[in-house]
């Protein structure tokens, strides 16, 4: 029969082997994690949208095209559902053009710059959704000129969340800071960059 010490001894060894394994797989679920929460947030709004014809993009070509999201979210800051009349007249003051469950905000030859959905599936904004998160979204590949369509978007996401009294957050719902913001920016800029050396190639 183990005596006390033993017991203890190989209770150790358990224990140690666990917290072992969970330092060395962590990184790996978190990343899951984070990457699982990003699809989930452009599945939302662009490959279930395109199937069901209500958030698709009116490009027709979209489905054989690239794409680069950007994903702004707007979290209520106390976490309770927005009043969505203020939201909708907010949406409508912008003269952003509401189509099938979503608003769109369009450049002035009528061409989509971004769009703002609820970020609650099935990521309708009506009168009676409930949520308490905007999701905003950009497709860096399909606007004209991305670095400006992601600065545009960036504004009307601070007027939005100072109204409405919420966060401005990544696609992974954490706090926007300054370094996503430059690093959002710049990849802005490598496709704008990227577009403009394709459209000289073609010339």
């Amino acid at each position: 029969m183990p005596s006390n010490l033993q017991i203890i001894l190989v209770s150790g060894a358990a224990l140690l082997f666990l917290v072992i394994l969970y330092l060395f797989f962590r990184p790996l679920f978190t990343r899951k994690l984070t990457q699982n929460t990003l699809n989930d947030s452009s599945s939302m709004l662009f490959k279930e949208g395109v199937e069901q014809g209500t958030l698709g993009f009116d490009d027709e070509d979209n489905l054989f095209q690239e794409q680069e999201l950007i994903i702004f979210n707007l979290v209520s800051m106390d976490k309770s559902n927005f009043d969505m009349n203020q939201v909708l007249t907010l949406l409508k003051n912008l003269d952003a053009k509401y189509a099938n469950g979503f608003f769109s905000y369009r450049d002035l030859s009528g061409r989509e710059i971004y769009r703002i959905a609820s970020g609650i599936n099935p990521g309708l904004l009506d009168s009676d959704t409930q949520t308490h998160v905007l999701m905003m979204a950009l497709d860096l590949h399909q606007a004209i000129d991305p670095v400006k369509a992601f600065e545009t978007m960036l504004e009307s996401a601070s007027g939005i969340s100072e109204k409405l009294h919420a966060s401005i957050c990544d696609s992974a719902r954490a706090p926007l800071s300054k370094q996503m913001i430059e690093h959002l920016r710049s990849r802005a800029q490598e496709i704008s960059h990227l577009k403009s050396m394709r459209s000289l190639s073609v010339k």
